[in-house]
Formats: structure tokens, C-alpha cells, sequence
């Protein structure tokens, strides 16, 4: 288990050299729109697109726990381009401190994947605007997971399941406003795309960094004020069964010549339930905003054809089996299923409905991205890094307890 991650992550950071090379250049900005506070000698960040050849995006699978194998693989990753950094010819292009942040033009993330998109793109902390490094990230990880998911037995958490949400959502609520304080979409320090499930509306929903276009201004001048990050973030973490459900709202603007306020209401849970592969999400998200010309991240378009291959992706995803030897359920056994055995199978200590909507979309947005690449002829563009085969306890989104996160590393 541990070879294999490490080898992925080896790979990862193979294919960065590969693609992003010199990423880091000498002039300033980013594809977000950062309001921080402009240290003395400001840190140089990606600049945008239309600086460049490339359009790079990082994406990264939801899972729960499972979220410990993308930080492991990032950090590799982060290790490897500071390696690479070193090695640069140029003093005056070098990044001594490199971040994931600094060559990723969007980073996606659903449920666990976005917490973790979401540590990437903030300012660790109040004195600085650099975010945490992949390796604290891992730390996180592995000291919060057995709060946020308390060893329990089949039978507690079966008779919790039926009186409400399985788990206690204080401890994850209460780190994510710690991590990200009250800083809005706009402020991140690359452009950050989440999918989040509107149980209202009965309809999946992208949130982004990216400006809102056709809004109305408020009279006062101050525009729109995009939602908080640590909503958001709770909101796609927010898994049935699991956690409650979240409220948020961004407030739009005014009526021309009235005082009535428009907002934008968001009654969600968890984004995996549509999308925990946000991948081809991220690269439409993208590719509108080219087709919109309104994005000045963005050059112009030729013809108004979108140009897929100056698109590089990784995609992390957080461990699955190999459908040759899948054998988790069978027609027999499940032919005779309640909904409650659906939502909750004793032998295995899971859900089975869980693993279905979120391994059908694991892998049919892999193959869906992979033929988009194939077929504008650059299939290279595009890495899909995946655990393949863990056990089936491994496989579990919730089990923090100390022999399967060291499993899990």
C-alpha cells in the first residue's frame, strides 16, 4: 500500500517535470483574484494564462479519509518541483519555496478533495501569504481524521444512522473556518472549483473563484460579495449519512434604482454525489470562461474553438479497486436488499449506496477525460493518478483508526 502511493507520487512528480517545467517566471499574478495584504517583497505567483502556453489544472477526488493518499502524493509532488527549482539556471526566475499553488492554474476538489484544495490555495496563516505545504497538509490529515471520525462499532453507528447524521460535525466545521478564516472565493490564491449537490433544487452546482458575469453592481459600489471559503468547503464535505446538510448564500448586487437585494441560496451536501471525480467539471468550467471572452485570464479565441491541447491535468483520485477483481457485492445478495441494507450493509460496515455513486463516477469521468484528450491527439496531457486494489478496509471513507491511516500513508 505504501510502495504503491509512493511509486504514484513518484510518477506525479514525473509528469509535472514533464508538463509545467519552468512554471515559475518573474511576473507577478494569478488566475484568482487575490485581495491579501501585499507583504514588503511580495511573493511572485503563476501568472495567468494568457502569459503562457499552458493551461494547467489539478484535480482531486473526494473519499473521505481517503483524502491521506492525494496529500501524500502532493507532497512528493511539491518536493520534486523544489527539487527541480534548484536546479533552475536562472536565479532570477527560481522559486525557493515552492507551493502546488504556484503551478496549477485551477485546482479542483470535491468533499475531501476540495478541504484539501481548499489548504492549497489559503495563506497559512494571518502573517503570510504563502499556504501550507503538502506535507503540513498531510499532518492535518492524520491528526484530525480520528476526531472527525471516531472509532465506533457497526452497531453505534447503525443505531446514530437512524436518529440523524452518524458523526459530529464540530470538529471538521471548526478546522475549516481555522484554516480559512473569513476568506472569500475571490481571495484565493489560485482560482479554486468545488461541486456541491443543492438538495433544494435537486441539481449538482459548481462554485469557482471566478467573477459571476451578467450581475448586477450593488449601489453602493461594493459589488458583489462572493461566499465564504469555509462554506463552501463545508457544504461538498457535507456527505449523507455521515454530516448535516449546509446552508449558505452569496449576495449578488441590487435591483437597478430599487434597494432589493439579489442572493444566490445554496441548500447543499456533499459534491460527490454528482461529481467526486471533478475533473472533466474543471476543464468545462475552463473552457467556458475562454468561450465567455470575458475572462481576462484568458486570450482570445481563434475561431471560437477551444485549443484542448495547451491543457495539462493530473487528477488524484483516493484509491479504488480493479474491475478485473472487484468482487464486492453480488446480484444475488443485493437482489434481496431493503433501502436500509442499501444505505447500510452490517457484513461490509459501509454503504453500499455510497460506493455506487461514487465509483461510477470515478471512473466514467477518467474515460470521459482521457477520450477527450485521445481525440484532439493529446492523450499525454492528461495523468490519472489512482491506488489501485487497497483492501476493502482501506476502501472505507470513515475509518481514522491508527492502523488504517498508517495504511493509508
Amino acid at each position: 500500500m505504501e510502495v504503491a502511493a509512493w511509486t504514484a507520487a513518484a510518477v506525479a512528480a514525473v509528469a509535472a517535470a514533464r508538463w509545467l517545467g519552468k512554471a515559475w517566471q518573474a511576473a507577478q499574478g494569478s488566475t484568482g483574484n487575490a485581495k491579501l495584504p501585499t507583504l514588503p517583497t511580495p511573493q511572485r505567483r503563476l501568472p495567468p494564462p494568457r502569459y503562457g502556453e499552458r493551461i494547467t489544472v489539478l484535480s482531486i477526488d473526494g473519499g473521505g479519509i481517503r483524502g491521506l493518499i492525494p496529500t501524500v502524493v502532493l507532497a512528493s509532488l511539491e518536493k520534486e518541483l523544489k527539487s527541480l527549482e534548484d536546479k533552475g539556471e536562472q536565479d532570477d526566475a527560481r522559486n525557493d519555496d515552492p507551493r502546488i499553488a504556484d503551478y496549477f492554474d485551477v485546482i479542483a476538489g470535491t468533499s475531501t478533495g476540495a478541504l484539501i484544495a481548499g489548504m492549497l490555495v489559503t495563506p497559512k496563516d494571518e502573517n503570510t501569504e504563502r499556504p501550507r505545504t503538502a506535507e503540513e497538509i498531510k499532518r492535518v490529515y492524520r491528526d484530525l481524521g480520528p476526531k472527525i471520525f471516531p472509532p465506533m462499532s457497526w452497531v453505534r453507528k447503525f443505531l446514530r444512522m437512524l436518529w440523524g447524521p452518524i458523526y459530529d460535525p464540530k470538529p471538521l466545521h471548526e478546522k475549516i473556518r481555522e484554516i480559512t478564516g473569513d476568506l472569500r472565493l475571490d481571495q484565493t490564491l489560485t482560482t479554486i472549483l468545488v461541486p456541491v449537490f443543492d438538495v433544494r433544487r435537486l441539481f449538482p452546482r459548481i462554485v469557482h473563484s471566478y467573477k459571476s458575469r451578467g450581475e448586477p453592481q450593488a449601489e453602493d459600489g461594493t459589488g458583489e460579495r462572493r461566499a465564504k471559503l469555509s462554506d463552501v468547503l463545508i457544504g461538498t464535505t457535507a456527505a449523507p449519512f455521515h454530516f448535516p446538510a449546509h446552508y449558505f448564500q452569496e449576495f449578488l448586487g441590487r435591483l437597478p434604482h430599487t434597494r432589493q437585494e439579489l442572493v444566490t441560496r445554496y441548500h447543499v451536501i456533499d459534491g460527490g454525489v454528482g461529481a467526486n471525480n471533478p475533473t472533466m467539471q474543471a476543464i468545462m468550467k475552463v473552457a467556458s470562461e475562454q468561450m465567455c471572452g470575458e475572462n481576462d485570464d484568458f486570450p482570445s479565441l481563434t475561431d471560437g474553438k477551444v485549443d484542448f491541447t495547451k491543457y495539462h491535468v493530473i487528477s488524484i483520485g483516493t484509491g479504488s479497486f480493479k474491475e478485473e477483481e472487484t468482487e464486492m457485492y453480488s446480484a444475488k445478495e443485493c437482489g434481496k436488499w431493503s433501502a436500509r441494507q442499501w444505505g447500510f450493509k452490517f457484513r461490509h460496515g459501509r454503504s453500499p449506496i455510497v460506493d455506487v455513486f461514487t465509483q461510477a463516477s470515478n471512473f466514467l469521468v477518467d474515460y470521459n477525460v482521457a477520450m477527450l484528450f485521445h481525440s484532439h491527439g493529446c492523450e499525454k496531457n492528461y495523468l490519472r493518478i489512482q491506488l489501485m486494489n487497497p483492501s476493502e478496509n482501506t476502501l472505507s471513507m470513515d475509518d481514522a483508526t491508527p492502523g488504517n491511516m498508517v495504511k493509508l500513508e
